[in-house]
């Protein structure tokens, strides 16, 4: 029985991302405007420069925001691009210790020893690429003051 296995394709979901980029556009939104009718209602003279000052206020908050969840996707990208160049490294050496064994186990140990290395690297790697974005998503989660 010949059973062809796809080979595993790694997906990276871009949702959560998204989400975290347009909740922080809202949270500006509505800090903006809430700010913009303080400062109509109760402004004399000098309400442009109020004004112009909250908006730089509000368009900085919103600047940092963003800039801080491209720099963590960038991050996490250099990382996986590093995880994916050191499996590639055990892939092609993988033949060779294979052509160095002469018993049919010893093709199994070394087998079962890279597929344990295998299920470990990724399983490590996962943890860690998540790792900084759950801890922005708590970040994000907490009240602003």
């Amino acid at each position: 029985m010949n059973v062809q296995q796809s080979p595993a394709t790694f997906e990276f979901n871009m949702t959560p991302i998204m989400k975290m980029y347009m909740d922080s556009m809202e949270a500006w939104k509505k800090n903006y405007e809430t700010l913009a009718g303080n400062v109509t209602q109760s402004a004399p003279a000098y309400s442009t420069d109020v004004a112009k000052t909250a908006y730089d206020s509000a368009l900085g908050n919103w600047q940092k925001s963003g800039e801080e969840v491209f720099k963590r996707f960038v991050e996490q990208q250099i990382d996986v691009c590093r995880f994916f160049a050191v499996r590639w490294e055990q892939y092609l050496k993988l033949p060779g210790q294979l052509a160095h064994c002469h018993t049919p186990a010893e093709i199994g140990q070394v087998q079962a020893a890279f597929l344990s290395q295998f299920a470990s690297d990724y399983m490590h790697e996962s943890s860690k690429l998540s790792q900084p974005m759950s801890q922005l998503m708590s970040q994000w989660a907490q009240p602003r003051t």
